[in-house]
């Protein structure tokens, strides 16, 4: 129920952001803030939230005002535990990190893993063609970030293990609810693992090194490296593979925008676009507001905190038409990245890959069949936890 104070005109929405109801219907759920409010106060967490498209990315653009430095959580433990890394991190100590990732994560960087992605991608294609039956999560959309990019961060640890560390730590963004409480002992074991982090358990050359060698080398302080790791794994993994699951689910239910892109495999870029725009695997993240700030009439007071929804701005109807359907012809950019200096670091990677399925898949595969979609419940990653899937010839 949406409701309007009498003495300081809030809009305002008794709802959870973060419980099953939503999180199972979030687009009825992100039309109702939009309707409401540019800014919307949700009692329930005691948090503002952004959904439309002009406001969200505005926020995204002023660093100023809307600060991560305290951590991008919608609880104060969380924010205590990632401090040191790049998502929490503004001005100078941003920029630092984040050009020590970029080393690894750049389009230039990452020039000599495309034809390894390739090849795992084409290898996967062929396999899954003889198949009668697969899991588009685990078997289709995990399989290259898990055989590929868990190698190049080079940690030694089980990359099934790792998988559920980044979905935890994702969880445990959200509010101090059921769900990020369940997901703490894995989070915390994540959070400790990356501290526990020595130059003898890194692969030579890989992700990691780079950061403990800039911790030795005085670029990093030794435990601001160790937390940066937190920023190679988790969503080098969960990101990708929830953007995978989607793009099969969007090619699989618009069998002509597959044939569309199968007569013209120069739209595999936009495809993978689109694909983000509409998936939106992170919903959002938390900023502190640093000053006292206007939006259309609601006061965000310095010190409050407001979740920047990326995923309702996405589906905003007035920046594009009909947003719940799959184009290739798509215009405008969308907010599936963030925008402005917090943008993914990692987004080069993700759509690497998502280019490598597909163009492994426009030859070999002439009907994508899904089904039976199982929903992934986090308070901050959204998407598919299963997908039934066949490949046609």
């Amino acid at each position: 129920m949406s409701r309007t104070s009498a003495t300081a005109r809030v809009p305002a929405l008794s709802v959870d952001l973060y419980s099953d109801e939503t999180l199972l219907k979030p687009i009825e759920t992100y039309r109702r803030i939009r309707e409401a409010g540019a800014a919307v106060w949700l009692p329930k967490h005691r948090l503002w939230v952004m959904g439309r498209y002009s406001d969200v990315r505005q926020a995204l653009s002023d660093d100023d005002t809307y600060r991560s430095g305290n951590g991008v959580a919608a609880n104060p433990f969380t924010n205590v535990l990632t401090s040191g890394t790049t998502l929490a991190g503004d001005d100078d100590a941003h920029i630092k990190r984040r050009r020590l990732l970029w080393q690894s994560l750049s389009s230039k960087a990452l020039f000599a893993v495309g034809p390894v992605l390739h090849g795992e991608a084409s290898a996967l294609v062929d396999k899954l063609c003889h198949r009668d039956e697969f899991d588009g999560v685990s078997v289709f959309a995990a399989h290259v970030p898990i055989r590929v990019v868990a190698d190049l961060v080079g940690v030694d640890i089980d990359h099934n293990r790792m998988l559920k560390y980044g979905r935890a730590g994702f969880d445990v963004l959200g509010p101090a609810n059921l769900r990020a409480l369940k997901a703490l002992p894995a989070g915390l074991s994540f959070w400790h693992y990356a501290r526990s982090i020595r130059p003898g358990n890194v692969k030579p050359g890989g992700w990691a090194e780079s950061l403990l060698a800039a911790g030795r080398d005085g670029v990093l302080s030794p435990a601001e490296a160790k937390a940066m790791v937190l920023d190679f794994l988790g969503p080098s993994l969960d990101n990708t593979i929830l953007a995978a699951a989607q793009l099969l689910w969007s090619l699989g239910t618009n069998p002509d925008v597959w044939e569309e892109l199968r007569s013209n495999p120069d739209l595999v870029p936009a495809a993978a676009a689109e694909t983000i725009r509409i998936g939106s695997p992170v919903r959002g993240f938390t900023r502190m507001v640093k000053q006292d700030t206007e939006i259309d009439g609601a006061i965000l007071r310095s010190g409050q905190r407001v979740v920047l929804l990326y995923a309702s701005a996405n589906m905003d109807e007035t920046q594009f038409d009909q947003p719940e359907a799959f184009s290739l012809q798509r215009t405008g950019a969308h907010l599936g990245w963030g925008f402005g200096a917090h943008a993914c670091v990692g987004m080069h990677l993700a759509k690497m890959e998502m280019h490598a399925l597909m163009h492994a898949m426009i030859p070999k595969v002439v009907h994508i069949d899904v089904a039976d979609p199982v929903p992934l419940l986090n308070n901050t990653l959204q998407g598919f936890a299963s997908l039934r899937t066949t490949f046609r010839r």
